[in-house]
This record gives C-alpha cells, sequence and structure tokens, in this order.
C-alpha cells in the first residue's frame, strides 16, 4: 500500500473526533480520507476500505516491526544505507537517525599531512571518520550476523570471519564470556572448517586479531570487540 502527502494550506483528520489541523496531511490510499501523521495508515484510523489480506505464504514475508516504535505496519520500509527496516512515520534518514547522514552530508575532512625528517608525507585519517565508519560497519554486521539466537543481545561480540586462505568469510555473533576455544569450534562448525583441535600431532585452527594469535583459554571479550575482523587459519603441529 502506498499513502501519499500534500503540501497544502492545512486539513483537518477526519479520524473520529482527532480533527487535527495538520499542514501535510497525508491522505489514504484506500479509503481516499485525510489524517494528521498520528492516524495516516490504515492501522491507525482503523480503515474499512482495506481489501482482504491474502493467506501468507512461504513466499510472502509477515509484516515486521518498526525498528524505533515497534509498530508492525501495513507498509514496511526497508533503509538502503543502514539496512533495518521501520514505518512510513520513520521512513526518512532524518526521522530514524540513520547514521549514514553524516557520512553522506559531512565535508570529507581533510587528512593532515605529517612531513618526517626524511621529507616523506604520511596521511592519517581523521578519528572521527574512522569511528563513524566501524559505527556503520557494525550496523551491517549486526544485521547480517549468524550465531546462536539463545545469546542474550548484551552478551554478544559480532565479528567478520575470515580464513587463512582467503576462501571464506562470514558475519557471526559469539558470547562474550566465551573462551576463544569455544568460539574457534563453533566458527569452524559454522563455516565447515576441519577442526583437529581436540588431537594431538594434528594441525591447530587457531584465531588471530590483529596479527596477534589469541589464547584459547582466555575470554573472547578481554581480546576482542564488536566490529573487529579476525582470521582463522591453520598452524602445524608441534
Amino acid at each position: 500500500a502506498v499513502v501519499s502527502t500534500q503540501s497544502t494550506g492545512g486539513e483537518h483528520c477526519t479520524f473520529g473526533a482527532c480533527k487535527t489541523l495538520d499542514f501535510l496531511p497525508i491522505t489514504c490510499t484506500f479509503c481516499s480520507q485525510v489524517f494528521c501523521k498520528k492516524h495516516h495508515t490504515p492501522l491507525l484510523h482503523e480503515c474499512q476500505c482495506v481489501p482482504e489480506p491474502k493467506i501468507a505464504t512461504s513466499s510472502t514475508a509477515p509484516a515486521q516491526p518498526c525498528s524505533v516504535c515497534n509498530l508492525a505496519d501495513v507498509v514496511n520500509v526497508t533503509c538502503e544505507d543502514c539496512s533495518r527496516i521501520f514505518c512510513m512515520s520513520h521512513r526518512t534518514l532524518e526521522q530514524h537517525s540513520c547514521p549514514s547522514i553524516e557520512v553522506k552530508k559531512k565535508p570529507k575532512e581533510i587528512a593532515p599531512v605529517v612531513s618526517t625528517a626524511k621529507g616523506t608525507n604520511l596521511k592519517r585519517k581523521g578519528a572521527k571518520s574512522l569511528a563513524l565508519e566501524r559505527k556503520v560497519m557494525l550496523m551491517k554486521m549486526k544485521n547480517k550476523s549468524s550465531g546462536p539466537s539463545s545469546i542474550p543481545q548484551t552478551e554478544r561480540i559480532y565479528l567478520k570471519v575470515l580464513t587463512g586462505d582467503g576462501g571464506k568469510q562470514c558475519f557471526y555473533h559469539c558470547s562474550n564470556v566465551w573462551s576463544v576455544g569455544r568460539a574457534v569450534d563453533a566458527l569452524a562448525d559454522h563455516m565447515g572448517l576441519t577442526n583437529n583441535n581436540d588431537k594431538s600431532g594434528a594441525e591447530q585452527l587457531v584465531m588471530e586479531c590483529r596479527e596477534v594469535i589469541l589464547p584459547m583459554g582466555k575470554q573472547l571479550k578481554t581480546h576482542t570487540e564488536s566490529g573487529d575482523t579476525v582470521t582463522l587459519r591453520y598452524l602445524p603441529p608441534n
């Protein structure tokens, strides 16, 4: 369903006793009545002209709640920038405070040039720009990640996982209380990697972050954080 907005001198909402004067009224495409933003959806103004819904099949996805207000609107809009789902009231970048606004509108910072004693010029990227890029990337990782659904949101660490040969990669969330060894086992199962860590004299599958091999017995949260990229690689037997 599609609703249309009209920029006029203002019209009164036709829903019940509302009668709110709205200078950007919204017309329902089903009943053609004018409503304010509080009653613009067929659900909110109890529209009697909405056709009977089709019975959902395997190819028809149910309405999903808005990421801001949690309202399962008749009309769902997926933001192309942050990949989240919104109702009509929060569909624009400004209405749902999309992190991409700053990326699109903020002028690119000119990286300061540092001259060394040998005359070599080094460019450094602004810390704020890097932090924003990491925030946007983390949102995409959360939307695409696999991992146990039983892990509470507050305990999840979202990682980009690569293999040492570059053949596979995925987004995966682990529990921050897991040991590195448990995370390696879970990722090996998910990515279909051979894991002989329980066998002596065999290649060992290890996790590497920032070019450092992480100790298997330590908690994951002591060496990684959400947004990190880790690599699973094999070490020859000792």
